[in-house]
């Protein structure tokens, strides 16, 4: 009301008349007025239809009207709900009002550079109707559908459609008006005009190096492009399914299993975390270690390649695994024996000391790569950072190796010591396993949690915030709650909340963003505290499995023989005090992983402003070869490669492979050998894993029982779907994935022992856990109802248990 209230400024008014006298010197006095806002059309909103355009404007008086209606149409209600709904702060924007000639259409519509359908980027998809083309803005028609291949040039799909409706010019503006009978089910664009929009389609992507949504116009056989802006929300192209694929091993008759670090790693690679991070990284780490070991020793006889001949871990159809076949020489075997005969001098190696060298040193490594100047650093030096973190990180995991090894060894020493004749006669009926002696600790996830609740719970107290953040979408929180001055404490919350924990990986393949770059999840997992507070507390849990872990043990230990409480006094003592480093090592894994992008991100953007890729990220698409060589040309003014086809290929290939479930261990029936002893207890998945009928087994690594419905989450992207009060069902979790257990009653995955991830923190959050099904992820679906036995390792599927009993 305001602006329609208002005269336009005097001198402006007369620079819009100039300018509208110009150009319709050599043409009739119609023109378009359009808005142009600078909030429209973002990566996750689309504004179509917010703000309003004209048609058909004949005169000045007429255009200073649509001018000043354009700039109204700003604030509106719908405009301004909209934006609130999406985040997007009131004086963050502003209005542009474009007029143009306007074209007499006979035809018009809509041109997609790349298909929003599918997301293929080799195909356009035009919409095309009779008339000025406001019937397809205003959803009065239903368009004719074309496809094009743009790179051979064809016709796909043609849908022809009856269009009953079209706009058109009148003397004052536009109406619609019925399309003539004859005409209605005719093309209203020629298969050869289609294939020309295609090509300008083509031109106008190249040109902005983005997809591009164009609107058009056809007049007396001419093509006229009246506006074009990046598409909003295009899927990843959908890849077609690979075929024949088969899981063997990377050299015959060797054994390779998803476990240890890959259990971190739970889509296939991308190329360059591939090469510097699993190839380089992991070996050079690895090498590192075993020369660490052997002068604690004082042996050389103990080397890695004669060990591991085919390397510590490769990836078979894309997906890591290590190896599970190690060639044990009578040297190799003689160094070992030396080694662990002089084992606790390994706490004296600088190389293992967690909190005084370990960590430190990879914190320290992560600070001097992040004070880099990333725009005044040249490509090789971006690339040398990339490289330094990787390395380091397979450093840090490889000298938590006395941690990560005692947390590893002695929870299952703990556990064979409470089933053994010392011990089992003092233990209460049903007799406990090492689960529930493990629980209680304090540990950076529960640390999260109790922060998270604690913000949760401020949102609550306030009527007015609670409603809020239920009625946002979590995409649009942070900004939302930025905008209100009740809110700013709660967005600082946040930011801690993230500064302090949004290292965290979803994926430790740097190609995938942290928690910190992608708080999606984290939203998700706080609206749902908000809308469902907790049970019961985090730190009240705590305390109360803490207390029960002490008085099981002083029960325990008062029931047994002096000599059995001797030896079980000797090995809690060294349990509880490793068992928490697990989970420990788990929450900085990773934690260079946020400067790496920032690198990579930089790394990326100049290859792609340089013509070399089409999108910054993917560089890591692309290996450090082809890097150098690129770089090397924008240093040298040389010729530049071309690697957008390559990196394109590599990247539809890693998207196609991600529909691919991978076998736990290649060869399915192998197990890990060191010499000639067996070594099941460390399999991804036990050998006697049972995965058909209606119950599934794995290993018990949490105890208690529940029953309840399952949330099946395959990834990052499935995570609303996580409802309260369910069990989470999933190939793996990494750290990133810890909000979602204050969510769960239960957790069932596919890979991992009692020392995985999720074991550890389902401990922690007192729910029972059953890992190392081998298929839950198959047989499992949403929704279903599922009993697990965290005592026995086993997973009921009563759905299936019923449809039995009524056959």
């Amino acid at each position: 009301d305001l602006f329609m209230q208002n005269a336009l400024d005097v001198a402006l008014k007369a620079e819009i008349v100039a300018a509208y006298t110009a150009l319709t010197q050599t043409s009739n006095n119609a023109v378009a007025v359009r808005s142009s806002a600078t909030a429209e059309d973002l990566p996750s909103a689309s504004f179509a239809g917010q703000q309003d355009s004209f048609l058909n404007i004949q005169n000045e008086d007429a255009l200073i009207t649509a001018v000043k209606k354009c700039w109204a149409s700003l604030w509106t209600a719908r405009a301004i709900t909209y934006r609130q709904w999406q985040g997007i702060a009131p004086n963050a924007v502003s209005l542009a009002v474009v007029v143009q000639e306007l074209v007499a259409a006979e035809a018009a519509g809509v041109l997609f550079t790349a298909n929003p359908i599918n997301g293929k980027r080799n195909q356009c998809l035009i919409n095309a109707t009779w008339g000025l083309g406001e019937a397809i803005v205003g959803g009065q028609v239903t368009p004719d559908s074309f496809t094009v291949d743009v790179d051979a040039q064809v016709i796909l799909t043609r849908d022809i459609a009856t269009k009953t409706a079209m706009t058109v010019r009148t003397t004052t503006g536009t109406t619609e008006q019925a399309v003539p009978q004859e005409r209605q089910d005719l093309p209203a664009l020629a298969d050869a005009t289609a294939l020309k929009l295609a090509t300008y389609g083509a031109q106008i992507e190249a040109h902005y190096r983005m997809p591009m949504d164009v609107e058009w116009a056809v007049a007396a056989g001419e093509i006229a492009i009246l506006q074009a802006r990046p598409i909003t929300s295009l899927p990843d192209p959908k890849p077609e399914p690979l075929q024949n694929v088969v899981w063997e091993p990377v050299v015959p008759n060797t054994a390779w299993m998803r476990r240890q670090i890959v259990e971190h790693m739970p889509e296939p690679l991308s190329p360059l975390f591939e090469e510097l991070y699993l190839e380089q990284g992991l070996a050079a780490a690895t090498k590192q270690t075993f020369a660490a070991m052997g002068d604690m020793a004082g042996v050389a006889g103990l080397n890695f390649d004669d060990l591991m001949p085919y390397g510590f871990a490769r990836t078979i159809n894309g997906y890591a695994y290590t190896t599970a076949s190690f060639k044990m020489s009578a040297r190799s075997l003689w160094s070992i024996i030396r080694i662990y005969s002089r084992i606790l001098r390994v706490f004296k190696i600088p190389a293992f000391d967690f909190d005084k060298a370990v960590l430190p040193n990879y914190q320290a490594c992560i600070a001097e790569w992040d004070a880099l100047a990333l725009k005044t650093a040249d490509e090789a030096t971006l690339l040398k950072g990339i490289r330094e973190l990787a390395a380091a990180d397979g450093t840090y995991w490889f000298g938590s190796a006395v941690n990560l090894g005692l947390s590893r060894g002695l929870d299952p020493a703990f556990d064979r010591l409470l089933r053994s004749f010392l011990v089992r006669r003092a233990l209460p009926e049903p007799r406990p396993g090492s689960s529930s002696f493990l629980r209680g600790f304090d540990s950076k996830a529960l640390d999260a949690q109790a922060d998270m609740e604690a913000l949760a719970a401020t949102i609550r107290a306030s009527s007015s915030l609670r409603e809020l953040v239920l009625g946002t979408t979590p995409e649009a929180l942070l900004t939302v709650m930025a905008n209100e001055p009740e809110g700013m404490p709660i967005v600082a919350g946040i930011q801690e909340y993230l500064a302090a924990y949004g290292h965290q990986i979803y994926n430790l393949d740097f190609a995938a963003p942290t928690q910190a770059e992608d708080p999606l999840p984290l939203l998700l997992s706080l609206k749902a505290l908000v809308a469902t507070p907790p049970a019961e507390a985090v730190r009240d849990r705590q305390a109360k499995m803490a207390a029960a872990r002490d008085a099981l043990v002083t029960q325990t230990v008062e029931r047994l023989n002096p000599i059995s409480r001797r030896i079980f006094n000797w090995v809690w003592k060294w349990t509880k005090q490793y068992a928490p480093y697990r989970e420990t090592v788990m929450f900085y894994l990773g934690s260079a992983w946020p400067t790496v992008r920032k690198l990579a991100t930089e790394l990326g953007a100049r290859l792609t402003k340089a013509g070399v890729i089409a999108e910054p990220a993917h560089v890591y698409y692309l290996n450090s070869a082809e890097i150098t060589a690129a770089a090397d040309a924008l240093q040298t003014g040389g010729a530049l490669p071309d690697f957008s086809a390559l990196a394109w290929e590599r990247y539809n290939l890693r998207a196609a492979r991600q529909l691919l479930t991978p076998e736990p261990k290649v060869p399915v029936r192998s197990t890990i050998k060191f010499g000639p002893f067996k070594l099941t207890m460390f399999d991804p998945t036990p050998q006697d894993a049972g995965s058909a009928g209606p119950t599934l087994s794995g290993y018990a690594v949490s105890t208690g029982k529940v029953t309840a419905q399952a949330s099946v989450i395959h990834s990052i992207e499935d995570f609303s779907a996580m409802q309260p009060g369910t069990i989470l069902v999933c190939t793996t979790t990494t750290p990133a994935w810890t909000p979602l257990f204050s969510q769960a009653v239960g957790l069932v995955t596919d890979v991992g022992g009692a020392l995985a991830h999720g074991s550890i923190v389902a401990r922690e959050y007192g729910i029972p856990a059953v890992m190392g099904t081998g298929v839950a992820t198959e047989r499992i679906k949403s929704g279903m109802l599922l009993s697990i036995d965290g005592d026995a390792g086993t997973v009921t599927l009563l759905d299936e248990v019923a449809a039995a009993v009524d056959v």
